[in-house]
This record gives C-alpha cells, structure tokens and sequence, in this order.
C-alpha cells in the first residue's frame, strides 16, 4: 500500500510540523482503514461464497470506514497538493493567473471547511439526541460528526497554512 508522498518543500517552524502531523496521521489512517476494509470486503466475499452468510453489518462498517477515510485525507490533501484542480488548464497558465487561481480555490476551500466544520458541530448534540446511527449494526453517527468538525477544522487551518507559505514564497 503506498502512502502519500511528502510535500515538494519541507517547511520548518511551526507550519512544517503542522504539515508532518497531517501527514503522519494521514498515512497511519489511510494503512488502517484500507487494509482494515480490504480484508473486511475479503472476507465477506469468500464468506458470502462459500459459506453463504456474508459477514452481518459489513455495508454499515466499510462506509463509516469509507468516511473516516476521506474525512483523515482532507487536512493532508491541501498541502500535499493532491485536491481536485484541473490541471490540464492550470498547467498553461502563467504566474500571475496561477497565482489568482490558487488565491480563488483557497478562498472556496476555507469557505467550504469553516462550513462543514460548523455544521458538523452544530449537528453532533441533535445526532446525539436522537440516536441516529447505521441501519445494521447501530453504529453511532455523532462519533464520526465530531470527527468531521475536527477534521474540517484542520483543513481549514491547512488551507491559511497554504496561503500563508505560498504569499512567503511569491514575495
């Protein structure tokens, strides 16, 4: 299983050691969740065909798996510069405009994080409350609200960390 790769430039301080953190909890997620969910979806296929009784609540757990997957590569995925940007035009851009557009996806990423950040805390006590949770298994929803509110938080913080480093690199 391959692991995302550092960043192009290794930063120092205080930035540097907030991207090294993001990463190493990146890589330690991605290595638990993937092998976990690979030999989950193994096992229930085999158990499924040759046995036929597929493992109970396997659709509940990979997808909250699933989540907590994508929910752990949001902080990382800003700096590491592995988020979805159209390449094939960005590539011709020059400076100047590469420089606007990356000033225009922060200010939507910030905007979309501190969004999904409050949202998420807000709804962590109603999800508490009112006991919502996976169909099979009961799996509690609030856990992973609380993780997602966090996790956004980070990506938001991610996002100025960017911004802030690149403004230092132009100048």
């Amino acid at each position: 299983m391959e692991t995302m790769p550092p960043p192009k430039d290794e930063h120092t301080g205080l930035a540097g050691a907030f991207i090294r953190l993001n990463r190493k909890f990146f890589n330690i997620s991605a290595v638990i969740l993937l092998g976990g969910m690979t030999l989950l979806i193994g096992a229930d296929v085999i158990l499924r065909l040759v046995a036929g009784a597929p493992v109970r609540g396997a659709h509940d757990i990979i997808g909250m798996a699933l989540l907590t997957l994508f929910v752990c590569s949001l902080p990382y995925s800003w700096s590491a510069g592995v988020h979805v940007r159209m390449d094939m035009l960005y590539g011709h851009y020059g400076p100047g405009v590469r420089r606007v557009v990356d000033l225009i996806s922060s200010a939507a990423a910030l905007i979309f994080a501190i969004l999904l950040a409050w949202q998420a805390a807000k709804y962590v006590p109603h999800m508490y409350r009112v006991k919502s949770s996976t169909v099979t298994l009961g799996i509690p929803y609030w856990p992973f609200t609380i993780a997602i509110a966090i996790s956004a938080t980070l990506f938001a913080l991610s996002i100025i960390v960017e911004a802030v480093l690149l403004f230092r690199r132009k100048k």
